[in-house]
């Protein structure tokens, strides 16, 4: 599965800049059920959308 979704979409690199918050960012998406900190950013980013074209 996991497999089947990478090759699905285009793989990008994440630069860490806080140990910290990325650590965070990791148990969050654990928190949340996703695979990857890179779920759980593009849910972030879903969610910004979606509130913007409400507005």
């Amino acid at each position: 599965m996991v497999i089947e979704t990478q090759r699905k979409y285009a793989r990008t690199n994440i630069f860490i800049i806080d140990d910290e918050f990325w650590a965070w960012a990791q148990y969050k998406a654990k928190l949340l059920g996703l695979k990857s900190v890179s779920e759980y950013i593009f849910q972030l980013l879903k969610g910004e959308k979606e509130k913007k074209e409400s507005k």
